[in-house]
């Protein structure tokens, strides 16, 4: 293995530490739900129609529901 190699595989090493972290930073605030087809459907209509993910579009319903900004 040549030292570049080495030098890459380190790195990819790293930034998995870093994502790692950064996931289970966030962990605390992750929920997953199932959702009935009639409201799962009515979702992917809200994303599809504003150009959004499951992540984006929830953020902004929960937001305006709670009445915060959200980012």
């Amino acid at each position: 293995m040549t030292d570049a190699e080495i030098h890459a595989a380190m790195a990819a090493e790293y930034a998995k530490q870093g994502q790692a972290l950064s996931d289970e930073k966030r962990r605390a605030n992750h929920f997953q739900v199932r959702l009935p087809p009639d409201l799962a459907k009515q979702l992917k209509h809200y994303m599809q129609s504003r150009d959004q993910n499951a992540n984006q579009a929830l953020n902004t319903i929960i937001s305006q529901f709670f009445g915060t900004s959200h980012g």
